[in-house]
């Protein structure tokens, strides 16, 4: 039977500290012992999972990457105008 979380690839940690409720760690504990797989591993997959089903999520995020990459709107482009014009051109 596959279960939900897929056994632990390599990734590329990075440390943060979070508070749960204390029902939700006892869970995650024992589903860590279920999958023989640290905490941090489950924590990270479950959250994948959410980022790439979170339909709202994507489409703001999508919005906000094109918008970094110099696809704004109209506004941004012209705060960007703004910002280059030459001191010596104003009088």
């Amino acid at each position: 039977m596959r279960t939900f979380i897929q056994p632990q690839k390599k990734q590329n940690d990075e440390k943060i500290e979070v508070r749960l409720d204390a029902e939700v760690v006892q869970t995650l504990r024992e589903y860590a012992e279920f999958l023989e797989s640290p905490q941090g591993y489950i924590i990270t997959e479950v959250l994948r999972k959410a980022f790439r089903k979170d339909k709202a999520f994507l489409n703001w995020r999508n919005a906000r990457r094109s918008e970094e990459k110099g696809e704004a709107s109209p506004k941004s482009s012209r705060r960007r105008a703004a910002e280059t014009i030459p001191v010596a051109a104003v009088s």
